[in-house]
């Protein structure tokens, strides 16, 4: 039996565009503060790997290079159990796994499913207060797995608020949603619309076609579920969704998918 065919898309409002499957690349990166992230988080990696539990303390030190301004270093267990948290290490020892942002999105369970597949990392979005304020605003988390000498695995990760939209977010979620869809098929449907799930942030969503170009899942504008939307066409008048499937059947045979583009408009 050959396999249902989806067009599986993240889209951004600054017309950011990927579609089915694509493959993230973790070095290519586009913004500073993605880039800087990531180092801080594998410079900890690489500290915890080296000294295992006896490096904890360095990332408690105020004015040390693991703590400025908002940015700080946290490590759980892969049981949620949190081992260093420097904003308030009174937090320390507390099982966090069932954590949830205003929405109800679960980013205990998903900080820990982020470093829990093949990659070993991940990024997690959510809606979070700052310190000293209740108003939650969009904060970006990169995890990554280290592994103590030991033998023993955490969980290490530092999040940045209000970060630019990077191709590695969108690349990232359409691979977690695409895996979801092989998994549960339109099961997952309920999932991708869902805004406690981690398939929604900042002004992303998926979307779903068929081949003939029906809306088949719209998280974002669900009256368009159902409708044929092959004509429809972009600010400069282009029809983008034909351009879409036309690619797509290009990598086709007897159904199967063989090879994906991706379409991205880096930062100017």
């Amino acid at each position: 039996m050959k396999k249902n065919t989806y067009i599986v898309s993240l889209f951004f409002s600054i017309s950011l565009l990927f579609l089915f499957a694509c493959t993230s690349t973790p070095s290519q990166y586009d913004y500073k503060e993605t880039k800087d992230l990531v180092s801080f988080v594998n410079g900890a990696v690489d500290l915890i790997e080296k000294q295992g539990e006896e490096a904890f303390p360095q990332f408690r030190i105020k004015g040390s290079e693991w703590i400025h301004g908002d940015l700080y270093i946290f490590i759980w267990g892969l049981d949620g159990m949190r081992y260093v948290y420097p904003p308030d290490i009174s937090g320390e020892g507390k099982n966090m796994l069932d954590l949830k942002d205003i929405n109800g999105k679960p980013i205990g369970k998903l900080f820990v499913k982020a470093v829990s597949g093949k990659t070993g990392e991940g990024w997690v979005h959510y809606q979070w207060p700052k310190p000293n304020s209740e108003i939650p605003i969009w904060k970006s988390t990169f995890l990554k797995k280290a592994v103590a000498p030991n033998g023993k695995a955490y969980l290490v990760g530092s999040g940045l608020y209000e970060m630019p939209v990077d191709k590695v977010f969108a690349v990232y979620n359409v691979d977690q949603a695409v895996a979801l869809l092989e998994d549960k098929g339109k099961g997952a449907f309920g999932e991708l619309r869902s805004t406690s799930g981690p398939y929604r942030f900042m002004n992303s969503y998926i979307f779903i076609k068929d081949l003939k170009g029906n809306e088949l899942l719209n998280a974002a504008f669900p009256h368009l579920e159902g409708t044929n939307i092959m004509e429809l066409k972009d600010a400069d008048g282009q029809l983008f969704v034909k351009k879409e499937l036309e690619i797509l059947k290009k990598a086709l045979v007897d159904g199967e998918i063989l090879v994906v583009g991706c379409c991205y408009y880096p930062p100017k």
